[in-house]
């Protein structure tokens, strides 16, 4: 079924009998059930303890894969999606949230990470059974911004490693690595901002209490900070994609360098070897000339085009251009 716990202004304990305590749950205290994966019946039986609607229980079973809230007038249904997986293949991962008067659900099927974390900080107890169930949810989307910034920052430091390579080292012939590593991470950047974008309507909703039976002037203030740090999340989701676009531009700058490196080459090459030619081409015309009875002639000119090709060499060198 998953864990139960009941938080109340001082401390936090971890409850056996659920069905049991959210009959018995005063307005002081905060009841939470983090679910995995629940069976039909467990959700049956959570149904008919919580008096949710038969429409909305399957929210619990298969949360939506976009972040959304919906109201049916004593009942929140809210989504999140997050970021699950490891942080060098990140996957999304949604949870959803329904919300009672002074009790929490919530439900998901992936391994996230970072609900994880957020139960290990709730069970130390604090001052969560200070909060109403609204701005318990809130909590748990400060965590869920903070996974899709770990994300973010898992994509600039991968960014940073392939700049450090494309700098330091001389590209190799075939980049298609190294372009393929830039698609896979501006996929990922451009997945996770998708995921990220909607839940910015969800909370702006929720910012406002008179929208809704449950949320206070408190959640509406928790909402509205969360809000803020969605916004700043999306400001970083497209300073990430154009760090992408920085290192594509570097990546390019150092193939047209390689390839001016070639040019460089090839271009003394031919200014060394093209006397030589010349040369070759006219002492190899068939005409009658005196000259070329003296066979010792043949090795003036080879020394003649050694001696041109070591100048184009020395003032090459001089002007460094080798």
């Amino acid at each position: 079924m998953g864990s139960a716990y009941r938080f109340d202004a001082e401390q936090s304990e971890r409850v056996e009998d659920w069905a049991a305590a959210s009959k018995h749950v005063d307005s002081a205290e905060l009841l939470w059930l983090a679910l995995r994966e629940p069976s039909d019946d467990e959700m049956a039986e959570l149904a008919g303890a919580l008096e949710l609607g038969e429409e909305h229980v399957p929210l619990l079973r298969n949360p939506a894969e976009r972040a959304s809230v919906a109201d049916d007038g004593q009942h929140l249904y809210v989504t999140l999606v997050a970021v699950a997986g490891e942080e060098d293949a990140p996957t999304l991962g949604s949870v959803a949230c329904v919300l009672g008067p002074n009790w929490v659900v919530t439900a998901h099927r992936d391994e996230i990470a970072v609900l994880d974390e957020f139960l290990e900080r709730a069970e130390g107890g604090g001052e969560i059974g200070a909060l109403d169930a609204p701005s318990f949810v809130a909590a748990i989307g400060e965590w869920v911004v903070a996974s899709c910034l770990r994300a973010f920052e898992a994509v600039e430091s991968a960014l940073e490693e392939l700049d450090a390579k494309v700098i330091s080292q001389t590209p190799s012939r075939d980049v298609s690595a190294e372009l393929a590593r830039l698609v896979e991470l501006r996929l990922r950047v451009g997945s996770l901002r998708r995921a990220l974008a909607p839940h910015r309507e969800v909370v702006s909703s929720l910012a406002h209490p008179e929208l809704d039976a449950l949320s206070t002037e408190t959640s509406g203030e928790r909402f509205a900070e969360l809000e803020r740090r969605v916004t700043q999340a999306l400001d970083v989701a497209g300073d990430t994609k154009e760090s992408i676009f920085g290192s594509f531009d570097l990546l390019v700058a150092r193939i047209g360098q390689r390839t001016n490196d070639i040019m460089k080459v090839l271009t003394l090459g031919t200014l060394t070897l093209l006397p030589a030619t010349v040369l070759a081409g006219v002492m190899g015309m068939n005409f009658e000339v005196g000259l070329f009875n003296y066979a010792w002639l043949y090795w003036v000119v080879i020394a003649l085009m050694l001696a041109i090709a070591a100048l184009v060499l020395a003032a090459a060198r001089a002007r460094e251009w080798i």
